[in-house]
């Protein structure tokens, strides 16, 4: 746990008690708009509820409600123990944090990660994070020489060395997920942002705007190409799926502004090709979380050859897997699902998540993992699912602090909890399975 810095804290008080002060005048006294005034309340109500975040007293933004007990790996029944190695991120040791773990929970390699080291420069965000709490680590890999490239969550692409040295930043509001292209480099999401001053790209909708893109980035942290996803979606004839939402489209009414919610881009793989009639290798398999929606599309022709939404609800992480289906973490769940505008899960709560796999040439689909008593979990948000040999499933459950690895037979034969107190775990936004012929690193120590 950090130490306690006082000084930091009288001066971060004095800040958020202001801004808490001053947020309130404005919405009393101000013959402000309606938009104006929700933006308001709302930012009064998310100072004062990450106020110990904003003080540096406690990571709250990082903590949940302990759901399961144990410390580290508290389950580990792989053969032998378990050979592989397993990258983790999300919050330890007081900050973000990427590490790559032996299955015995032993650490091989640790790559701190501080917003403000490693993103002094904030000016291309609209809204940058108010600190090294309050933006965290979503979507993360390995490369065979021990550097690793993650997102900081809508603030920046970053890729570390092995021994955590900063090789490139990529200055866009990328999020949620890292996957490799096999022409090189990665599909990564990013956001754009259109500002109150002209007309809209996207009608009906109106700005301001966030726009989700598809980016595909070189190893050397360079844009090769920038998909506009919803002009695809409008292109296919699917605009009625992005307006089905109940939204009025009227001069007066009020939106958040996103118009979709691009949560994975995962890449179809030559060696699977001939499993999916309908597709072909490269072709992207995208999960747009508030339409329910999940759809693959190709990257170069901007066709969008399948799409379908649910069963899933709020889902993530879609994966192409061996004879032909698409495998989906279903969070099953809506945000009305927290007690308060915190995204605190419950820790009891009647509707678990789940993971469906689906084929998409008959529409047949099943749960495989989540319906059975001794496999409940929840994520209201986020949550992610890797496909393991011989059928198996790594999966993360983000709110849980928990990552762990089922059999083909959904026994849990490996679990990790990131416990940070007696009451609370600390974040796990994924958790990646690597074989260590993977790896060309001879030796992890960087030195001292």
């Amino acid at each position: 746990m950090k130490d306690f810095d006082l000084s930091r804290f009288l001066f971060n008080s004095v800040g958020v008690i202001s801004v808490f002060l001053a947020g309130i005048a404005f919405s009393v006294f101000h013959p402000a708009p309606r938009e104006v005034a929700y933006f308001i309340r709302d930012s009064v109500v998310t100072v004062y509820e990450e106020r110990f975040t904003l003080t540096g007293v406690l990571p709250d933004h990082f903590l949940q409600d302990a759901r399961y007990d144990g410390d580290g790996v508290t389950v580990n029944d792989l053969p032998d123990g378990g050979r592989d190695l397993v990258l983790l991120s999300g919050f330890f040791e007081g900050n973000n944090q990427l590490r790559l773990i032996r299955r015995d929970g032993g650490v091989v390699a640790r790559w701190p990660v501080v917003f403000s080291d490693l993103i002094p420069d904030t000016s291309y965000l609209p809204w940058p994070p108010a600190g090294d709490w309050n933006v965290d680590i979503h979507g993360a890999l390995i490369e065979p020489d021990g550097s690793v490239v993650f997102n900081l969550e809508y603030s920046g692409l970053v890729k570390l060395d092995r021994c955590g040295r900063v090789l490139w930043t990529l200055p866009r509001m990328t999020h949620h997920s890292v996957e490799r292209s096999a022409s090189g480099g990665y599909w990564v999401p990013a956001r754009r942002y259109w500002e109150d001053d002209g007309a809209t790209p996207y009608p009906p909708f109106q700005p301001p705007l966030l726009e989700d893109t598809l980016l595909h980035v070189s190893q050397n942290g360079e844009v090769l190409n920038e998909i506009a996803l919803v002009q695809v979606l409008y292109d296919n004839g699917l605009e009625p799926l992005l307006t089905a939402t109940g939204h009025a489209f009227a001069p007066w009414a009020f939106w958040n502004g996103e118009i979709i919610h691009l949560n994975k881009i995962q890449e179809l793989p030559a060696p699977l090709a001939e499993d999916f009639p309908l597709f072909e290798a490269g072709d992207l398999a995208l999960s747009i979380r508030d339409s329910n929606l999940v759809l693959v599309m190709d990257p170069t022709g901007g066709q969008v050859k399948w799409w379908r939404v649910g069963p899933w609800l709020r889902q993530h992480d879609p994966e192409f897997k061996p004879g032909g289906t698409i495998v989906v973490f279903n969070n099953n769940v809506y945000k009305t699902a927290y007690p308060t505008s915190e995204e605190k899960s419950p820790v009891a709560y009647a509707t678990g998540s789940n993971v469906i796999e689906i084929d998409p040439e008959s529409g047949r689909y099943e749960t495989i993992y989540g319906d059975g008593q001794d496999q409940k979990m929840l994520t209201v948000i986020r949550g992610k699912v890797e496909l393991r040999p011989g059928g198996g499933l790594l999966i993360t459950e983000f709110e849980g602090g928990r990552a762990f690895e089922t059999d083909a037979e959904g026994k849990v034969v490996w679990e990790f909890v990131n416990r940070y107190s007696a009451g609370q775990v600390a974040e796990v936004t994924e958790a990646r399975a690597y074989p260590q012929s993977y790896f060309n690193v001879t030796e992890w120590s960087c030195g001292s």
